[in-house]
């Protein structure tokens, strides 16, 4: 029983337990969802994993690379990346420029712009980062170390690499090309490759390579044409077909462009720019469908033309970059087809023609650069679909009518430049209204732009630059006063050549930004009170010249201007110095010429200003003559045209690097103090200067670039100690009384642009040595005792002195034939090198001297002096008044781009050739007083641009041709040559007359033809001669009769020979 018991007893205890395990089991069943959304909303709060923890071997390995460096700061002043690393805190999360992966290890190194100085060795600690992908040490200085072959280290992982700009140099070591898991390599401006061999030994290994930036990086030395680089790249199997990215600017690289590049199918962006790549560029490579950036720019010779773009195929084109190459032709109407073009940039190119209209449908451009081209026509209203544009300069064309309103892309653009245009009317509306919210540049200056200049323009909230000179805009500037404020951005306005007038406007007073002032050559009126420049900081250029009417107020003002560069007061008005520029902190250049300053300078702007020009005034001394010239801040002087006398001053201080005193009335020799300075610029001309130039004054000419003596009375010779090392580009002795030979040393001075020695008593032979002078462009011997024949050039590589475009060797004792073969090695002289003429006009003015000069050119039929510019555009050559002889060469004809030919005075004879008529830019043609024969050549009459003509006193014989400017020349053109004859002279040509004049046949059947009968003639006379004598002593008049009927027989023969002879002429 009681076991019974004890087994019911269990029974009933499992029972329960187990109805407990099913209730239990069934809740929790029903409760899993809610579980899971609980784990699920807990989790959400819960703070994300920690990012990993720099493993201690990395930031190990990183501290030393740090330690191996010096470190200083950018030149930017930003502070070295590297300062962030600390031993105390973690790699991955503190330290820039560094990148882990989830394990500690770092991946990614940007210690570029880090200051590091120093040499990276293979065994830097860099190399033990076995996991970097990206690696970038550009712009940092490894003091020309070479690139460590350690990098192979890290060919597992590496797919990026920059080394730009850091000071390597050395050949690229043959282990990178082991690099091949690389995507982007970066190694411009380090010299890293001497030739093709090396980059072949680099890439030929490169499977996945997407970029490769190679700019700057070929040695100088190197000589092989740029196909030959681009065809080891086309070369490599993978490059075919992976790489993206070809930038290899500034090479070198020269020769043309072949069509190896067609086989890189992936090609996206191609950046060739800054070489010396010649020939005409394959136009196939803008047809290239992947092909988004293509950068030819400044290659000065390469040739080529936009293709037409297909409508078959869809472009990628996004930039295209051909500035300053000699591409040509016209924008054709297809490049609308390039829908995605973002820039367009063709500056300095030889485009023409008309600006397509389809260039305004294409709705993505953005920065349109079409300056310096011969683009002309209106600009439509069409611009108006660029609604995106940022950049526009259609500067330097011949584009005329209204100015595009551009309102579209008003929110858009910042920088609007159409100057030197035909543009003209008034500012459109939408340029002042406000609407330019973004604009930082308007120059609109070197137009024909009229009207008044509106309030709001100079109110547009971001507008920094604002440039309208040299326009014909008129009203005055005094706006009412609010439209402006304290925190105006303007900092640059030039508004000078204009006809502007009233007063300064008070407003400048609260462009507390502002920087450059220029109101020249306008109408303003009235007193300027300085004070309006107060709290005007940053204000370090001011121009108020040429404004006949105003003047400044030259009462003692307290005024400092703590940034003051430069300040223009000439042609104001002025009797005396404005003393408020006594209170100036620091040296800054003055111009106060062409005023009515009298008296004496004072102490005080000697020791004020940098650069002084005081010319056109009425000043005589100085105030104090015993000036401590140690504390002088002198640069630069220009006293010319006063009325300065005595001797010369010794105020030389020891800065003082350019002096003009000419035009004035000192007297006495130069002072050897002239030599004890650096100085580069000399002007002492026209003035009473008498003795010998210093002994000391050329033999230290390393600095001197300019010297000017001319118009003096100095003597003796010219010493003959140019230095080696001599700089001189302009040297004038001209109208002295100097003697003996041209030294032999001036040939040390190659920089020689302008030699004139006019009017002296030199005595030599040719200066056949001045041919070594390649940058010789002036040279002027004329009225001197030059003497000798020249004949031909002494180097015979025909570039002897190529760039002599002026030549005066008249009044001289030159003999022999005229030395035209000489000067025909002068490429200024042929048209296909005018356009080197043309890179002078683009000088800017450096210094205010160095433009101040002239020379004494025969044109017009006299003596004309010409200034720099003009000097810069004339091609001259003057031979007369010496003793050259014989004809003048056929190949006189080859100057087809002189402006003034004189072979008068000489004795030169034959016929004046026909080839002169290819003369096309001849304005002034003298051949007057010689030994010439014969007729004028007809060809002359179609010289348009021919305003002086002299062939007077000569032998030329028949009528004078008409037509054109033939007609207009006067009868002294002509008179003293008894043979010509038409109504220049008012002589009428007789027919018979004029007809017998043109024997003178130039074909040499003519001339054989005249000589037969000549000889027939003389042969007869000679027999009737005898005869007669004989019958004639016989006295036999019957034969006498025969004789005589013989002699009127041969007498009618010449006659009909002569008949003959006309009228085949004529024929």
């Amino acid at each position: 029983m009681a076991c019974l018991v004890f087994f019911l007893r269990h029974i009933y205890i499992w029972l329960c337990l187990s109805s407990l395990v099913l209730v239990l089991f069934s809740e929790l069943i029903y409760s899993v969802p809610l579980i899971n959304n609980t784990i699920t909303t807990h989790s959400k709060l819960l703070p994300s994993s920690p990012p990993p923890l720099c493993r201690l071997d990395q930031s190990s390995a990183l501290l030393q690379f740090q330690s191996s460096f010096s470190t200083y700061p950018n030149d930017d002043g930003t502070p070295s990346k590297l300062l962030s690393w600390k031993a105390t805190t973690d790699c991955c999360t503190s330290w820039a420029g560094v990148t882990c992966d989830d394990f500690g290890l770092v991946i990614g190194l940007d210690a570029s712009k880090s200051g590091l100085q120093g040499n990276i060795d293979s065994n830097n600690s860099l190399f033990n980062l076995q996991h970097l992908k990206e690696l970038n040490l550009a712009y940092n200085d490894f003091e020309s170390s070479p690139i460590p072959s350690a990098f192979v280290q890290l060919r597992r992982s590496l797919s990026h690499l920059n080394l730009s700009f850091s000071h390597f140099f050395g050949q690229i070591p043959l282990e990178f090309s082991h690099l091949s898991n690389l995507v982007s390599l970066d190694l411009s401006h380090n010299l890293v490759f001497d030739n093709t061999k090396a980059l072949r030994a680099l890439v030929s290994n490169f499977s996945s390579l997407k970029e490769l930036y190679l700019d700057d990086t070929v040695n100088y030395t190197n000589t092989e044409p740029v196909e030959d680089w681009f065809r080891v790249i086309a070369s490599v199997p993978g490059l075919r077909t992976t790489l993206r990215v070809l930038s290899m600017s500034i090479n070198g690289f020269s020769g043309p462009m072949g069509a190896s590049l067609l086989s890189i199918s992936a090609l996206s962006h191609l950046n060739v720019s800054q070489n010396n790549i010649t020939g005409h560029f394959p136009p196939e490579i803008f047809q290239l469908t992947n092909l988004e950036t293509l950068d030819l720019s400044e290659n000065f010779y390469l040739t080529g033309s936009l293709p037409e773009f297909s409508s078959q195929q869809n472009y990628s084109l996004q930039e295209i970059i051909l500035s300053g190459t000699k591409f040509s032709g016209s924008i054709p109407q297809s490049i609308r087809k390039l829908v995605l073009l973002r820039k367009f940039h063709i500056s300095q190119c030889n485009f023409s023609g008309m600006v397509p209209h389809s260039i305004w449908d294409v709705g993505q451009l953005k920065f349109l650069d079409l300056v310096g081209n011969n683009l002309e026509g209106q600009i439509p209203s069409s611009i108006s679909k660029l609604s995106h544009l940022v950049e526009l300069d259609l500067s330097r064309n011949n584009f005329f009518g209204p100015l595009p309103s551009l309102e579209s892309s008003s929110r858009t653009i910042t920088w609007i430049d159409l100057s030197s245009n035909k543009f003209a009317g008034p500012l459109p509306s939408s340029y002042a209204s406000g609407g330019f919210s973004r604009l930082r540049i308007l120059v609109l200056s070197n137009n024909l732009l009229n009207g008044t200049i509106p309030s709001s323009l100079f109110s547009l909230p971001c507008l920094q630059h604002i440039y309208l000179g040299r326009n014909r805009f008129n009203g005055e500037l005094d706006y009412d006063e609010g439209f402006l404020n304290s925190s105006s951005p303007l900092f640059r306005i030039d508004l000078c050549d204009n006809k502007l007038e009233g007063r300064v406007p008070a407003w400048i007073s609260k462009l507390s930004n502002l920087r450059e002032l220029h109101l020249c050559s306008n109408n303003f009126h009235g007193m300027v009170d300085p004070r309006i420049f107060e709290g005007l900081n940053n204000l370090w250029s001011i121009d108020f010249s040429n404004n006949k009417m105003l003047s400044i107020n030259t009462s003692e003002v307290v005024l400092s201007l703590p940034s003051l560069y430069e300040l223009y007061f000439s042609s104001c008005n002025l009797s005396e110095f404005p003393r408020f520029l006594r209170h100036q902190e620091k040296p800054f250049d003055l111009d106060l010429s062409n005023n009515q300053i009298q008296g004496k300078i004072p102490k005080w702007i000697l020791m004020n200003v940098r650069g002084l020009f005081l010319s056109n005034n009425s000043l005589v001394d100085f105030e104090d003559p015993s000036l401590n010239h140690s504390s002088s801040n002198l640069q630069a002087v220009d006293f010319s045209s006063n009325n300065f006398e005595g001797p010369i001053p010794l105020f030389l201080p020891a800065s003082l690097n350019a002096i003009s005193l000419s035009n004035n009335r000192f007297v006495g020799e130069i002072p050897s103090s002239f030599c004890n300075i650096n100085l580069n610029y000399i002007d002492l001309s026209k003035n009473q200067i008498r003795g010998r130039i210093p002994t000391c004054l050329f033999r230290r000419t390393s600095k001197l670039e300019f010297v000017s003596l001319s118009e003096n009375k100095l003597g003796g010779i010219i010493l003959d100690n140019f230095g080696e090392d001599c700089s001189l580009t302009k040297l004038m002795l001209n109208k002295n009384q100097l003697e003996g030979p041209l030294p032999r040393s001036l040939a040390h001075c190659k920089r020689l642009q302008l030699l004139d020695l006019e009017n002296n008593q030199i005595n030599d032979t040719f200066p056949f040595w001045l041919e070594s002078l390649d940058h010789l462009e002036v040279l002027t011997l004329r009225s001197n005792k030059f003497h000798g024949s020249i004949g031909l050039p002494r180097r015979l590589n025909g570039s002897s002195a190529a760039r002599l475009h002026i030549i005066d060797i008249s009044s001289n004792d030159f003999t022999g034939r005229l030395p035209l073969e000489y000067f025909r090695s002068l490429k200024m002289m042929t048209m296909e090198n005018m356009e080197v003429k043309k890179e002078n006009l683009g000088r800017t003015r450096e210094n205010l001297l160095y433009y101040q000069y002239s020379v004494t050119v025969p044109n017009k039929g006299g003596m004309l002096e010409y200034g720099p510019i003009l000097i810069s555009i004339l091609n001259v050559i003057d031979l007369s008044s010496n003793q050259f002889n014989r004809d003048i060469p056929e190949l006189a004809g080859d100057f087809n781009s002189i402006n003034v030919l004189n072979l008068s005075h000489n004795s030169l004879t034959g016929r004046i050739p026909s080839s002169l008529g290819n003369l096309n830019d001849i304005e002034s043609l003298d051949l007057s007083s010689n030994d010439l024969s014969g007729e004028i050549p007809s060809t002359l009459t179609s010289l348009t641009f021919l305003s002086v003509f002299n062939v007077s006193h000569n032998h030329l014989i028949g009528r004078i041709s008409s037509g054109h400017q033939f007609d207009a020349f006067p009868s002294s053109s002509f008179e003293g040559n008894i043979g010509l004859c038409g109504s220049q002279l008012q002589i009428e040509c007789n027919p018979k007359k004029s007809d017998n004049a043109t024997p003178y046949h130039e074909n040499s059947d003519g001339n054989k033809f005249e000589w037969v009968f000549v000889l027939a003639g003389c042969g007869s006379g000679l027999i009737v001669g005898v005869v007669i004598e004989h019958f004639i002593l016989s006295r036999n008049m019957f034969y006498i009769e025969k004789v005589m009927s013989i002699i009127k027989f041969f007498q009618g023969k010449k006659r009909g020979t002569v008949t003959f002879h006309n009228e085949r002429g004529r024929n």
